[in-house]
């Protein structure tokens, strides 16, 4: 496993293993992550056996901007958005249906998505330089999440070719629904629960 470190020079390394279907461990603005392109289902389904994860527990996905969600088929309707643009980029993901055409469907054979804006400039210019991320913690399921390089290595080896060193929060984000007429916390993390009520319900 090659490590370099968390540079924006070294963001097109990242994306070209990224977009060539690859996995990459790399800290993120809440956990350590396994990056990869969300949009192609050979990636997809590469993290969920390197992870050992169920099926069933969908991944969050990473975008630059709100419009690019939207371009990709995530419903956000005008009032929403300009809520939403009131706290983004934050460690905050919010579960939103998805457009009965939107990629994300077959890839996550879903028909709603966990999104988050990261506030990460290395992250913004991957994701740039390729495509949205998935970025489900850095561990196989039922172990603690890496923290560092030296963790991935340990886990992933042979079957992970980069790591991306540098330092996250070392908290998750916090996830809560907007599918449906209620809005449901449904993990407490590094967003405050009270900033998030105030702005969606104000």
């Amino acid at each position: 496993m090659k490590v370099v470190k968390k540079s924006l020079e070294n963001a097109p390394v990242v994306s070209r293993l990224i977009m060539e279907g690859e996995i990459v461990c790399c800290p993120t603005d809440t956990l350590y992550g396994l990056l990869g392109s969300a949009t192609n289902e050979k990636a997809v389904e590469k993290v969920y056996s390197i992870k050992g994860r169920e099926r069933e527990k969908p991944l969050i996905v990473l975008f630059k901007d709100l419009n690019q969600a939207q371009e990709l088929g995530v419903l956000i309707d005008d009032n929403l958005r300009e809520k939403l643009e009131r706290v983004y980029p934050a460690p905050l993901t919010v579960i939103l249906p998805l457009k009965e055409d939107s990629p994300f469907r077959k890839v996550f054979k879903r028909d709603n998505l966990g999104i988050r804006i990261p506030k990460d400039d290395f992250l913004l210019k991957v994701i740039e330089l390729s495509t949205p991320l998935f970025a489900p913690s850095a561990n196989p399921s039922g172990k603690e999440p890496a923290e560092n390089c030296k963790e991935c290595r340990i886990y992933f080896e042979g079957r992970i070719p980069l790591c991306v060193e540098g330092k996250a929060s070392g908290k998750p984000s916090t996830l809560v629904s907007l599918v449906g007429k209620e809005l449901k916390v449904l993990r407490e993390g590094s967003f405050p629960k009270e900033k998030l009520l105030e702005v969606l319900n104000g």
